[in-house]
């Protein structure tokens, strides 16, 4: 299920996806946080974004139509370090 968000103005797409996305959430107020943990570009104005916010990680479309959620998933699991034998 994708959730469509309005196109953003034009400028940094990514200072606009911070600014936008505790409101997107649901978490309106919430202090950053957003990480963007890998941008792909797809082409002239299209990104696809792994966002990590809110102990979740997201994968997000960009276009010049807007912003849309196409995944979330937890974070990997850190390995716990090997304990002494």
């Amino acid at each position: 299920m994708s959730a469509a968000l309005p196109a953003a103005p034009p400028g940094n797409w990514a200072a606009s996806l911070r600014a936008r996305l505790p409101a997107w959430l649901g978490l309106a107020g919430s202090e950053g946080g957003a990480r963007i943990i890998q941008a792909l570009p797809l082409g002239p104005g299209a990104r696809l974004l792994v966002v990590e916010f809110g102990g979740r990680r997201l994968l997000i479309g960009q276009s010049r139509a807007g912003l849309a959620r196409l995944a979330a998933a937890a974070p990997p699991e850190m390995p716990s370090p090997a304990s002494p034998a």
